[in-house]
């Protein structure tokens, strides 16, 4: 079938992100038992556009609590939280929890049985974290409860996000009738490396103002919706995998969420974008739905690249449609992506100038930003209005391996003519061929001394945590099934005077 690359030739410039580091991961995920008192200055909480600054050694913040949670040996009456008497359920710690507190969970069923009182309410600079590695394999979160929402009246929800909030490393199924996972409503928690499964309605629903940021979750045969994303929200969803469920995404009402880096595969239609949603597309693999790919519905305008912004997406092997805009009233902007010429329907810009901006209340900047491609991790310099100079990193994506939009062949070099200007799913098919090793991953681990190397760590790898190995506490920067990743990100960090490990997983 005849496939066209339409962003060959486009050139792209000021391609760069502005490191998002939420407050309470920012001030948890890398101060967890290692004695913290100062961390990083916050001068601007937007969860859009948050800049940090290295403090002075006079800055400090609180140390880290952490409680710990057992649903087989804990006891709520007689454990105090410490590891050696944890409690019992979730509700009980996060009903002690204070500001600054990491909830760490064993493995094992948190349910009614053991339990559980839902929904689970998170708390303000409260951190929920089981096993970030696998996505929460054998922690699971089971269960559902009466939530009240603002919008929608009466739920049945499993967890519900607040500001300032952090869930990682756990698995989330909601088996009640119309039963939804996480609901997210005008808030912005930190929702990472979790698993997504069973729940009967959505795996997660965000609606109200929420720009939450989403990454690096697997939602799986849920029952209508991986994510459900309406209201005015703007959360960031990145390189996480929608896969086997009704709707892959479903954005709606006022939505405006940037959608980047995500494998959205094998449901009945990967995304759907209806009412007058405006969500940012780019470098998304949308491939195997049974339906369509991406389907656009009523004044609903995705935008899914311009000239100057190419959307980079890859489009396969969707059974009806790469795109149906056949039920759109408006013209659809979808420059520089991959896909079947013979599998559009409805109003396609392939040449587009521009995309309209959503028209809501701008809570964050999150809708306005420019995705990433292929830069390469440098320290730079910005200033604002009534704010003096600030450090701020900018991040390649390509660097922290994730499931992401792969082609299936690499070659050394471009083809001869070809423009070295490419899409991130073109410059994929020119790299250097993988070293892999079936069956073996590389753990690229940060032996951290005292607070500048844990902020360094944190700056380069916003997702690293705290971890144990040999009877140590290091930082676990990430998992590569490719050497060449894990030997990049060793060289980055050992470059920023680090001590780097890096030991095979088989």
């Amino acid at each position: 079938m005849p496939r066209l690359n339409l962003n060959a030739q486009v050139d792209k410039t000021n391609s760069s992100l502005e490191l998002v580091l939420p407050l309470v991961s920012s001030i948890l995920s890398f101060t967890l038992g290692l004695g913290v008192t100062t961390g990083i200055t916050f001068l601007s909480i937007s969860p859009g556009r948050v800049l940090a600054q290295i403090p002075s050694a006079e800055s400090n913040l609180p140390k880290v609590k952490m409680l710990f949670v057992n649903p087989s040996v804990g006891n709520n009456s007689s454990g105090n939280g410490s590891e050696s008497a944890p409690l019992q359920t979730i509700t009980q710690a996060l009903q002690v929890a204070s500001p600054n507190t990491m909830i760490m969970l064993s493995p094992g069923t948190y349910s009614a049985e053991t339990g559980e009182v839902f929904p689970l309410n998170l708390k303000p600079g409260v951190a929920i974290h089981g096993d970030p590695l696998s996505k929460g394999e054998g922690i699971i979160i089971q269960g559902g409860g009466r939530f009240l929402s603002r919008r929608f009246g009466g739920q049945n929800v499993t967890i519900v996000g607040v500001e300032q909030s952090e869930l990682r490393g756990v698995t989330v199924t909601n088996p009640h009738p119309r039963g939804y996972g996480l609901w997210i409503e005008s808030s912005n928690p930190v929702i990472a490396n979790n698993t997504f499964t069973g729940s009967t309605q959505d795996g997660i629903s965000l609606t109200g103002d929420s720009a939450p940021q989403i990454r690096q979750n697997h939602f799986h045969r849920n029952g209508a919706n991986g994510m459900t994303i309406g209201g005015d929200s703007q959360p960031e969803v990145r390189e996480n995998v929608f896969e086997e469920t009704g709707f892959g995404i479903n954005i709606t009402q006022n939505a405006a969420p940037v959608v980047a880096l995500n494998q959205i595969q094998n449901n009945r239609a990967g995304i759907i974008v209806q009412a007058n949603a405006r969500p940012i597309l780019r470098n998304n693999l949308i491939q195997g739905n049974r339906e369509d790919g991406l389907v656009a519905i009523a004044q609903a305008i995705p935008n899914l690249g311009t000239i100057a912004e190419p959307g980079g997406n890859e489009f396969r092997n969707n059974t009806r449609h790469d795109i149906n805009a056949s039920a759109a009233k408006e013209m659809i902007p979808a420059a520089g992506n991959n896909l079947s010429q013979n599998r559009i329907a409805g109003k396609v810009d392939f040449n587009a100038q521009t995309a309209p901006a959503a028209n809501i209340p701008q809570r964050s900047t999150v809708a306005s930003r420019t995705i990433p491609t292929n830069e390469q991790i440098t320290v730079a310099t910005s200033s604002q209005s009534n704010q003096s100079q600030m450090n701020y990193v900018n991040i390649d994506p390509n660097i922290i391996e994730f499931t992401a939009p792969q082609l299936a062949t690499r070659s050394a070099t471009p083809p001869a003519g070809e423009s070295p200007l490419l899409s991130p799913t073109q410059r994929t098919a020119y790299l250097p061929p993988a070293r892999v090793q079936p069956g073996v991953r590389y753990r690229v681990v940060v032996n951290v001394t005292n607070d500048r190397e844990r902020n360094i760590v944190r700056n380069l790898a916003p997702d690293a945590f705290p971890t144990i190995r040999q009877g140590r506490r290091v930082m676990q920067v990430g998992v590569f099934s490719d050497r060449n990743n894990a030997d990049d990100m060793i060289n980055v960090l050992n470059s920023n005077g680090l001590n780097t490990i890096i030991e095979p997983l088989n």
